[in-house]
């Protein structure tokens, strides 16, 4: 009589089939707002400062205004535009124009027959061109009156305003000065040309809300359909029971 088997063969149970997990993801994109912040900005150079020495007779000085007014947009371009009018209570005369005189760039002589005639004007203008003739200044002669201009060294100059038409005779002192300024406009120019950029100012140290966000890793999901622990614990393996040895029948 055929023996049954002492044991029966037991099988574990397969594991369901679970979705698969999608990978961690290894970075985060930075927003537009981040990455406009991580993208140094480079800072934009300064114009080099340029210095304008103006001489005039103070029988003059309405013209002097007048030059004033149409330069105004040049001293909101890094121009420096200085007159004795500028100087202050206790300065000494001659101690601070001969200062000013010898940080300027550009020298603008307002010539009239009261400027040839004055002293201090003519020592002014006189240091002006030495300058000019060493090739460290530009010398600017802007005939406000009808004078003997030529005579005082100015014949190889393009003088203003244009043609070398005495600002009395234009139709109007705005005229006469809106084309003396933008001679005036033209050497600036042409100085700031020769002369080395200005340092930038030094950029901005980032801050760390500035930098990119660091993507925080997530844990694998685990098998078996479990939810992952905040730990990231391992999935657990399916456990398999081996089926028992079949026994012989009886005798």
């Amino acid at each position: 009589m055929a023996a049954a088997f002492e044991g029966a063969a037991v099988t574990a149970k397969p594991a369901k089939r679970t979705a698969k997990a999608k990978p961690p993801a290894t970075g985060a994109k930075p927003t537009a707002r981040a990455s406009a912040h991580t993208k140094a900005t480079a800072p934009k150079p300064r114009k080099a400062t340029v210095r304008i020495f103006v001489s005039y007779c103070h029988a003059n000085t309405v013209q002097q205004a007048k030059l004033q007014v149409h330069l105004a947009q040049l001293r909101r371009d890094e121009v420096e535009i200085w007159f004795d009018g500028e100087m202050e209570a206790g300065d000494k005369l001659n101690t601070e124009i001969s200062r000013k005189l010898r940080a300027a760039d550009v020298f603008v002589a307002l010539m009239s027959p009261e400027y040839i005639a004055s002293h201090w004007c003519q020592m002014e203008y006189r240091r002006a061109m030495g300058r000019r003739a060493r090739g460290s200044m530009r010398v600017v002669v802007v005939i406000v009156r009808p004078c003997a201009w030529k005579d005082t060294g100015a014949s190889d100059l393009k003088v203003l305003p244009r043609d070398g038409k005495a600002v009395s005779d234009w139709r109007s002192m705005d005229h006469a000065f809106a084309n003396v300024a933008e001679g005036i406009k033209g050497a600036v120019k042409a100085v700031r040309a020769a002369l080395p950029e200005a340092v930038p100012a030094r950029p901005a140290k980032a801050t760390p809300s500035a930098a990119a966000p660091v993507a925080e890793k997530r844990p694998a999901p685990a098998k078996g359909g479990l939810k992952a622990s905040t730990k990231g614990r391992p999935a657990a393996r399916a456990v398999q029971v081996k089926r028992p040895a079949r026994g012989r029948a009886a005798g």
